[in-house]
């Protein structure tokens, strides 16, 4: 299970690695940090992961998430048997992407995230859940030859690989860009 501890030191190393980022944004987050910020029943908001998948062609793949219809990175919910974010990350990669897990490979040192997003997810009535928030952890992986993508239908409607221009997520794209320059052999 994912402790606080673990998201405070992964929290403390990413100031340290992205200066530059709006640490201030993540005061929802930091204020929860007492609750079970891990898991779905935190109603006012919770920790996600996300995969940032990397390709040969420094393409990023994009899922189209089923209820959002948006493009975003393949992730989603901590569980309770995940380890680690990074656990919770590839989990979910390799079940909503069908890619082995074998086949991915985290490039980031220390397991700090690429970025931390906090952003709004509207209510779900289906659900029966209120609009909260998400303080999605993205981590970096190089899939190291082509593999065939096998959706995860319940969740995912289609895929597809993006360049960088491309990305909708722009400061999310715009970090990978310097990423991928400083580890030009990634």
């Amino acid at each position: 299970m994912i402790m606080q501890e673990e998201i405070k030191q992964v929290i403390h190393l990413y100031s340290i690695q992205f200066p530059s980022d709006n640490i201030a944004s993540l005061q929802p987050l930091c204020e929860s940090m007492n609750t079970s910020i891990t898991l779905r029943t935190n109603v006012s908001g919770h920790v996600t992961t996300s995969a940032v998948i990397i390709d040969p062609n420094n393409r990023v793949l994009h899922i189209k998430h089923k209820i959002l219809k948006k493009w975003l990175l393949p992730g989603g919910h901590c569980e309770e048997t995940d380890q680690s974010l990074i656990d919770a990350s590839l989990r979910e990669a390799v079940e909503e992407t069908g890619i082995p897990l074998n086949c991915l490979h985290c490039i980031q040192e220390e397991n700090v995230p690429i970025d931390i997003d906090l952003h709004e997810i509207p209510s779900n009535p289906q659900k029966d859940e209120p609009g909260h928030w998400h303080a999605d952890f993205r981590f970096v992986f190089r899939l190291d030859s082509s593999q065939s993508i096998i959706l995860q239908e319940e969740e995912v409607t289609d895929y597809a690989w993006l360049s960088l221009e491309e990305m909708p997520m722009r400061l999310l794209a715009n970090k990978l860009n310097d990423f991928i320059i400083q580890k030009t052999n990634i």
